[in-house]
């Protein structure tokens, strides 16, 4: 994707003062990125990611966007290509749109106004590194397209979607997040798990926030309820 010297980045952002503002700041401080294109409709990004003229290497998406919002923007994307590295940004709270964001393929999602940082995982996906930032996926981006193609594919046929993709997700969750629900399905606190596991209680907290995602949940409470349900 990224040959070392040069790559191609866009956003979608409902807000014209913010794509300006943002290209001026990424072209000041992230010389190798070429920023090819911005617009303002989730819909024009996603047909211009999918044509092989106009994809980049890396898309912005505005978690908020009026009609189709970021997340659905994120999930169509995803699902028809790996092709294209998804950043989420927000100005708004990041625990709001995190999980449903990484769920639909992105691969992290990022505060809008620390740009730096921004720029900094802009290099590491384009460079194929997992980025350093709190909410980022340990789904690779072919992983998690294979996972929403499959959804689709489940859909496109009639059967039922949503024990097809619960069940493709299940197997997606490592040994140790597998644990972690079974023992979370038992009502054990946070705490108690890490105890039993020998791990601290925020490596548990980051093990239930991986496996809900997984699951397409957005908390812990339904994260269990979907483990359980899937579980008889």
């Amino acid at each position: 994707m990224y040959d070392g010297k040069r790559f191609d980045l866009a956003m979608v952002d409902n807000d014209p003062l913010t794509l300006g503002m943002m290209t001026l700041l990424i072209r000041r401080d992230l010389p190798e990125a070429r920023v090819v294109w911005t617009c303002r409709r989730g819909r024009d990004a996603i047909a211009r990611c999918l044509s092989a003229g106009s994809r980049p290497d890396v898309l912005l998406v505005d978690m908020s966007l009026e009609g189709m919002g970021g997340v659905e923007v994120c999930r169509r994307i995803r699902t028809a290509t790996a092709g294209v590295a998804l950043v989420g940004i927000t100005s708004f709270s990041l625990e709001h749109y995190a999980a449903d964001a990484l769920t639909a393929g992105a691969q992290c999602v990022m505060d809008k106004a620390r740009v730096k940082d921004i720029c900094d995982a802009v290099v590491a996906l384009a460079n194929g590194r997992v980025p350093r930032t709190r909410y980022v996926s340990d789904l690779a981006a072919i992983r998690s397209h294979e996972l929403l193609a499959a959804c689709e594919r489940t859909v496109a046929d009639g059967a039922s979607a949503t024990g097809s993709c619960a069940t493709a997700a299940v197997a997606a969750l490592t040994e140790c997040e597998r644990e972690v629900m079974r023992l979370c399905a038992q009502g054990r606190s946070s705490r108690e798990i890490g105890e039993l596991l020998h791990v601290g209680e925020s490596s548990v907290k980051t093990y239930v926030m991986r496996a809900a995602r997984k699951l397409g949940a957005r908390n812990r409470t339904q994260a269990v309820a979907e483990w359980l349900m899937l579980q008889d």
